[in-house]
């Protein structure tokens, strides 16, 4: 995790921003700056396999995420360090409710994460985060506490997954093994966060799209004309939105599965200055457009209705 490039990001972005939006900004530039601190002490005691050229393409052709055939070895003690580490700077953040801090920061992190399945950690990571809310819950903790329980343990699989991941993709980029392009992430199978369209990091340049998987953190390609979710090529099934007044965020949506994709445009607009670019600086400011995409989406039913 860069924080130099996210700080130059945020940096940017700030005086463009409303005072929530900068609060929010800020609350999880604290939230990095403990997921930086944990994947230096703690990530390279993460054991993965690459696997060669030959078995990537396999992977590649079964639409099988790589830690599905080659789990990661993930340490029960570093993981509920890392936890441990996120609740402290979650619970800090005032803008929650108390009882729910408080709760967070009552929270035995060794005990549950001992009592959790971590081969499941090092190879779903999605459906570790889903179990571990209800060890939460089934250790007292009310839906909102345990969702937010479920949100440090991502923030914590992140850090320790994100150099593993990212030496997986480019072993697949290196070995011609990328392609197909997956819709779900080729390492953890998470569905991406981010989609990403202009001049940087895409093999295919403007012509295409790169997605972000905010899981593991990887970055990886897929076809411009493709619905980011089912995988539909179907161009008049896919339609794009955006907040007026701000082309380079818009709302990829789909007609066919009813799902949608938060996308940048860095082509021509204002965005095109904004360099380095962060996905993770992106992922907050486009929170919002989660609601635009939900009205849409009940609009559209509405009318078939």
């Amino acid at each position: 995790m860069d924080l130099n490039q996210i700080d130059m990001v945020m940096k940017a972005y700030m005086p463009k921003l409303s005072e929530s939006e900068q609060e929010r900004l800020r609350f999880f530039r604290a939230l990095w700056g403990v997921q930086a601190e944990v994947q230096k002490e703690h990530a390279a005691k993460v054991e993965h396999v690459v696997p060669d050229a030959d078995t990537l393409k396999e992977c590649s052709n079964a639409e099988q995420p790589v830690l599905r055939a080659y789990p990661a070895g993930i340490p029960a003690d570093s993981l509920a360090d890392a936890a441990q580490r996120l609740a402290g700077a979650m619970a800090a953040f005032e803008q929650f409710d108390l009882a729910a801090r408080d709760t967070l920061a009552g929270v035995r992190w060794d005990r549950l994460v001992s009592a959790s399945d971590m081969s499941l950690a090092g190879s779903d990571p999605t459906a570790y985060v889903g179990a571990f809310v209800g060890l939460l819950q089934d250790d007292g903790l009310g839906e909102d506490a345990a969702r937010m329980g479920g949100a440090v343990v991502s923030l914590a699989l992140r850090a320790l997954l994100e150099p593993a991941a990212q030496a997986v993709q480019a072993a697949r980029v290196a070995g011609d093994a990328d392609q197909p392009y997956p819709v779900h992430c080729p390492v953890c199978g998470c569905e991406a966060s981010v989609a990403h369209v202009g001049q940087a990091g895409t093999k295919t340049k403007g012509r295409g799209r790169a997605l972000w998987c905010a899981q593991c953190g990887c970055v990886w390609d897929i076809e411009r004309v493709r619905c980011a979710r089912c995988g539909t090529q179907n161009q008049g099934h896919l339609h794009f939105f955006n907040v007026e007044g701000d082309d380079d965020h818009r709302i990829a949506t789909c007609d066919e599965c009813g799902g949608y994709v938060r996308t940048v445009y860095e082509e021509d607009g204002p965005m095109a200055q904004l360099y380095p670019f962060s996905y993770e600086v992106e992922d907050v400011v486009m929170a919002k457009l989660d609601l635009i995409a939900y009205r849409q989406l009940v609009a559209q039913e509405a009318q078939q209705d």
